[in-house]
């Protein structure tokens, strides 16, 4: 439904307003701030037919008006302007490209920082493992006394290693001949393909004189397929910041809050549901199924490795959000974080 291009501008000028007050607005300010193009009266009554029609509402007697979900919504999917980042904002995501980090959580976490930067929000990344991702190497090498270390590549560039106890000492031609057969059986494929071949291994005659070593990397490597096909790990910076926001200043809100961040697994779950094709995706106060969450917008947006949907950044913050600048800096860092770990899987 089309508000019309009068009630539109004001609804407009209200929620910017809000935004950058934090104050009800009321039809004198805008009147004096804005260039409506009407009179006062026309300005209350398009108010009071927005307040009837949810778009709008009043906090308290003679205050004045705030916006609704209803009325951001309006506001994100018809009149929400453009935005850019400023050159200094720009320039960090650049030095951050230029910055050689060789680990996913460096990066991850970077990005995060500088994404709770632009936003003043609290961001959030989840870390790159998918249905599809792919086993690429396995490495099997001596450590110390009688453990070896399994090293995991994974092709989001992603590195797990495990220390695995040996009965004896291995020398360094078994290992290899470890990490041969087990390449031979694993690499390159998904996740789940590999752990199906693992659990249907037969050791081969060759290897028979050391089926109860091959047996434990055999075990661990399964784990660590089975770690990164089930837990999802989320990454979480800027706190501090939504501690700034006034609306986070009543306790009950705040405590509401933080308890959904501590619920990763929900949280997590939650985020996916409302994954798209779409740049960005944009869950607006109870739009959101998780109530903890019902104070609070949530703009997500998907990064990728290579040309598949790899996982999720985005930014938790009050409803009284900067949508336009929001919705520029989620979709700007994801597609620089896309950039950033492709480049890495093809390491």
């Amino acid at each position: 439904m089309s508000l019309g291009e009068r009630k539109s501008r004001i609804l407009q000028a209200i929620v910017q307003d809000y935004v950058l007050t934090t104050k009800p607005v009321g039809s004198e300010r805008l009147i004096d701030t804005y260039t409506l193009g009407c009179k006062s009266a026309t300005v209350r009554n398009e108010m009071a037919e927005l307040t009837e029609q949810g778009y709008i509402v009043q906090p308290h007697t003679s205050a004045g008006r705030v916006p609704t979900d209803q009325g951001y919504r309006y506001y994100v999917d018809a009149l929400m302007p453009s935005a850019t980042l400023e050159p200094q904002e720009e320039q960090s995501v650049q030095d951050l490209h230029r910055t050689s980090f060789d680990e996913i959580d460096a990066i991850l976490l970077n990005t995060c920082r500088i994404l709770s930067s632009l936003t003043s929000c609290l961001s959030v990344a989840s870390d790159p493992i998918t249905e599809t991702t792919r086993l690429h190497h396995v490495y099997v090498t001596q450590a110390v006394a009688r453990n070896v270390l399994l090293v995991v590549l994974l092709s989001t560039g992603q590195v797990e290693h495990r220390l695995v106890e040996m009965e004896s000492l291995q020398n360094e031609t078994t290992l290899i001949r470890f990490t041969n057969f087990l390449n031979s059986l694993t690499a390159d494929q998904e996740l789940s393909e590999a752990a199906r071949r693992l659990t249907l291994l037969e050791t081969p005659n060759e290897l028979q004189a050391f089926a109860d070593s091959l047996g434990r990397i055999v075990t661990a490597l399964t784990a660590v397929i089975a770690s990164s096909l089930e837990q999802r790990r989320l990454y979480l910076e800027g706190s501090k910041q939504l501690l700034r926001q006034p609306e986070f200043h009543d306790v009950t809100r705040l405590e509401s809050l933080f308890y959904a961040l501590e619920q990763k697994n929900q949280f997590y779950q939650m985020l996916k549901h409302f994954w798209s094709e779409e740049e960005v995706t944009v869950i607006i106060g109870k739009e959101n199924r998780y109530t903890h969450l019902q104070d609070c917008s949530v703009i997500t947006a998907l990064y990728h490795i290579g040309d598949r949907p790899a996982g999720f950044l985005g930014v938790v913050g009050p409803t009284r959000i900067n949508y336009e600048k929001a919705t520029l800096a989620v979709d700007f860092m994801a597609s620089s974080l896309s950039q950033a770990l492709t480049y890495l899987s093809q390491m």
